[in-house]
C-alpha cells in the first residue's frame, strides 16, 4: 500500500501470523495486507495508532450500545482515545465493510463508509475530505505543542473527565494511559449510545474564532434593570450581596422578579446563553445582573439570619453545575459599612473552607453582634 499519509509510520510491532489468520475474512483484505506490510504502530504525526483488536474488543463491546447484530472490530485509536472499528455486513450478496468512530470524549459515535484506500486518501488531504473537522487534527497540534506527543499506548485525556455537557479546555488536558483513561470514562459516563447529530460540527480548535452574531431584539424582558428611585443598600463585597439576595429573593420572596437563569438566558439581548454548555463555569451575564441589581434599603430589617449552603438557589443561578468543592462563594470579607445596614442580622452560618475563615472576618461579624456558626 503506497500512500503519503503513511510516510511517517512508526512501527511498534509486527502483527502475529495467528492474529492475521484469526481476522482474515472478518476484516477487509486491504486492511490485512496493510497489517502485513506495516504492522502495529502510529502515523500522521502520532495521531492514529494501529492496534491489536484483541486488546480493545472486550471493552468496545461493553462500552458501546450496539444497534446491529454484527460485532465491530477495533483497528485504530486516536490521540484523544477515540476508537475506530470496522463493521462487516452482507449487501447484495457481497461482504462489505464500513467504519465507525466512537468519540468517548463526547459520548458519541459516527458512521462513515470509505474503503481502506479511501480512508487513507481522505486523510492525505483532510481539509478537502472533511477529515480535519472529523478528527480534530488542529486540536491535536495545539495539545501536542503544549504537552508533547503521547506515546503509542497513551492519549490526551481531560481532567476532570468530560461529560456530554462539558466544555473542552486546553488547560484540562493531560497525557494519560489510553486503556486506563477509557475505562475511567466508561465508569463515569456509562455506555455510548448516541450518534453524532446530523450537521453537528466538532470544534477543531481550542482557539477557534466564532463569528459574531447580531444582537438579539428582546421585547418586554422581565430582567430589564431599572432605577428603583428609593434609597438602595450599598455593597463592597459581592459574595455578601449574594447572601442578602438569597434571603430577600428566594427565601422571603420580597425581591422580584425571582431570577431564574434558564428564563434569563431566553431574554439576554446580546446572545443566547447555552446553560448546558456554559453552566460548568460562572455565567458572567448572571454575575453582571446581580452586581447591578439595586436592593431597596427598606428591606434590610427583613434580614435576621443568613444560612450559607452550597444548595442555595442564588448559587445555582450564577454557577448552575457548581460542585461545591471550591471556595468560589465563600464569604471572605465584609465591611463595617455593609454590616451596619443590617441591625437585625443576629446569626450567620458560614460555609467557608478553613483557609477562608480569617480573623478579620470573624472579629468584624462579632463586633456587629452577629453569632457565627460554620457548616
Amino acid at each position: 500500500m503506497d500512500n503519503k499519509v503513511l510516510d511517517d509510520f512508526e512501527k511498534v510491532n509486527d502483527v502475529s501470523p495467528e492474529t492475521i489468520k484469526k481476522y482474515e475474512g472478518m476484516l477487509p483484505p486491504e486492511w490485512v495486507e496493510f497489517w502485513k506490510e506495516y504492522g502495529y504502530g502510529s502515523f500522521m504525526d502520532g495521531y492514529f495508532r494501529v492496534i491489536d483488536p484483541e486488546e480493545y474488543e472486550g471493552f468496545y463491546k461493553e462500552s458501546v450500545i450496539m444497534l446491529y447484530k454484527e460485532v465491530p472490530i477495533p483497528v485504530m485509536v486516536t490521540a484523544f482515545g477515540d476508537i475506530i472499528a470496522f463493521i462487516s455486513k452482507f449487501k447484495d450478496g457481497e461482504l462489505k465493510w464500513s467504519l465507525e468512530c466512537v468519540y468517548y470524549r463526547y459520548m458519541r459515535y459516527e458512521f462513515f463508509l470509505p474503503s481502506v484506500e479511501d480512508l487513507f486518501e481522505g486523510l492525505s488531504e483532510p481539509k478537502t475530505y472533511g477529515r480535519e473537522r472529523q478528527y480534530t487534527f488542529i486540536k491535536y497540534s495545539e495539545a501536542a505543542e503544549k504537552l508533547g506527543k503521547p506515546k503509542y499506548d497513551q492519549c490526551f485525556g481531560y481532567e476532570p473527565i468530560l461529560t456530554k455537557r462539558s466544555k473542552e479546555k486546553l488547560k484540562d488536558l493531560r497525557i494519560v494511559d489510553t486503556k486506563a483513561y477509557l475505562k475511567a470514562v466508561f465508569e463515569q459516563n456509562g455506555q455510548v449510545e448516541d450518534p453524532l447529530p446530523d450537521n453537528k460540527a466538532i470544534e477543531v480548535s481550542y482557539f477557534a474564532k466564532t463569528e459574531k452574531k447580531p444582537k438579539r431584539v428582546i421585547v418586554d424582558s422581565p430582567y430589564e434593570l431599572k432605577p428603583i428611585n428609593v434609597p438602595a443598600l450599598k455593597f463592597d463585597n459581592f459574595n455578601f450581596k449574594l447572601c442578602i439576595i438569597q434571603v430577600l429573593m428566594y427565601e422571603k420572596e420580597l425581591l422580584s422578579p425571582k431570577f431564574d437563569i434558564y428564563e434569563f438566558a431566553k431574554y439576554y439581548p446580546p446572545r443566547e446563553i447555552d446553560i448546558d454548555e456554559e453552566g460548568y463555569d460562572p455565567i458572567k451575564p448572571a454575575i453582571d445582573y446581580f452586581k447591578k441589581l439595586e436592593i431597596p434599603a427598606s428591606l434590610a430589617p427583613e434580614v435576621e439570619e443568613i444560612i450559607m449552603d452550597g444548595g442555595n438557589d442564588i448559587y445555582g443561578q450564577i454557577y448552575p453545575f457548581w460542585d461545591g468543592e471550591d471556595g468560589y462563594f465563600d464569604l471572605k470579607r465584609v465591611s463595617d459599612e455593609e454590616l451596619s445596614q443590617f441591625a437585625g442580622l443576629k446569626h450567620i452560618e458560614l460555609m467557608n473552607s478553613p483557609e477562608n475563615m480569617g480573623k478579620t472576618l470573624i472579629n468584624r461579624l462579632k463586633k456587629h453582634g452577629i453569632e457565627i456558626s460554620n457548616l
